[in-house]
C-alpha cells in the first residue's frame, strides 16, 4: 500500500457511532470521493480490494461498517443503512480530502441495493456503481435462501453481526428486513437515478443473485446506464479472472464519468 494512505474516521448516524476508514492516494488532494457500501454482512476487511484499487487510481474512498456490524454501534436494519449512507455522503463531502461538488457510490450485493435506494433519494450523489446488487429487497427478505444464510452467519461471522446470536434480536432483524423492503426497494426506485450515470456489474455464474433479476432491474433504469456481465463470475468473485475483469470495468467507468464531469 505504498501509494495510498488509510486514515481511520468515524461519524454519527441516528445517534450511533459509525466507524471506518478513508482509503486515499497519498498527498493533499482534494480527490474525487467515493462512498463504498458493503454487503450483508460483508467482509471484515473493507480496505483491501475495490477500495484500494480505486485509491490507487486517484479516488478517496470512504469505506465503513454499517450500523450493527463489526466496529460500528447499533443494530442492523435496511432503513438504518439508508440513513447511514446519507450521513456517509455528508461525511465524505465535508472531508478536506475530497472535492466538494462530486461524489460517487459503489455498493456490492446488499450494499448495492442500499446504493441504489440512496441515490434515488439523495441528489448529491453524482454517479452510481453496483456489483451483483440485491435487485429486489422484498424478494430477498422473503427468499428461501435466508434460513441457510442465517445459519452460515451464525456459524462463521456471528460476532461481526451485532445481536444476531440472540434469537429474539435475530427475529426482530429479519422481520424488519421485510417491513423496510416495502419502503426501500431498488425495483421501484432505480428509475429515479437518471440522468446520473449508472453501472451495474454482475456474473453469469452467480447462484444467489440471478442474472435474470439483475437484467430486470437494469431494464427499469433510465439512461445513461451500462450493464457488464462477467462470464464465469460467482457472487464472491472467487476466481482471479473475475476479480480482474470486474475491477477493470469499475475503474474504467469511474475514470470516464469523473472525466466527463470535469471536462469543459
Amino acid at each position: 500500500m505504498g501509494s495510498i494512505q488509510v486514515v481511520p474516521t468515524e461519524f454519527l448516524s441516528g445517534g450511533e457511532k459509525i466507524r471506518g476508514d478513508f482509503v486515499a492516494p497519498k498527498g493533499e488532494g482534494p480527490f474525487p470521493g467515493i462512498c463504498k457500501f458493503h454487503g450483508l454482512p460483508g467482509s471484515s476487511d473493507q480496505v483491501s480490494g475495490a477500495a484500494t484499487r480505486l485509491a490507487e487510481s486517484g479516488y478517496a474512498v470512504l469505506t465503513f461498517d454499517f450500523r450493527g456490524f463489526r466496529r460500528s454501534e447499533g443494530l442492523f436494519s435496511l432503513a438504518g443503512e439508508i440513513e447511514d449512507a446519507r450521513n456517509a455522503v455528508t461525511h465524505l463531502l465535508e472531508s478536506d480530502m475530497t472535492v466538494s461538488d462530486w461524489v460517487g457510490v459503489y455498493g456490492a450485493s446488499y450494499g448495492g441495493a442500499v446504493a441504489l435506494c440512496s441515490a434515488a433519494r439523495d441528489d448529491r450523489i453524482s454517479a452510481v456503481c453496483v456489483r451483483a446488487p440485491v435487485f429486489d429487497t422484498l424478494w430477498f427478505a422473503r427468499s428461501p435462501m435466508i434460513p441457510s444464510a442465517v445459519q452460515y452467519v451464525l456459524e462463521t461471522t456471528a460476532d461481526e453481526f451485532h445481536g444476531f446470536s440472540d434469537p429474539t434480536t435475530r427475529e426482530q432483524i429479519l422481520r424488519s428486513m421485510v417491513e423496510d423492503a416495502k419502503n426501500y426497494n431498488p425495483m421501484s426506485e432505480i428509475g429515479r437515478i437518471s440522468p446520473r450515470p449508472l453501472l451495474i456489474t454482475t456474473g453469469d455464474a452467480d447462484k444467489g443473485i440471478p442474472l435474470e433479476g439483475v437484467q430486470r432491474l437494469y431494464n427499469l433504469a433510465g439512461p445513461p446506464k451500462e450493464l457488464v456481465v462477467v462470464k464465469g463470475a460467482d457472487h464472491t468473485l472467487s476466481t482471479p479472472e473475475s476479480v480482474t475483469e470486474t475491477n477493470s470495468a469499475v475503474l474504467s467507468w469511474f475514470k470516464r464519468v469523473w472525466s466527463e464531469a470535469t471536462s469543459p
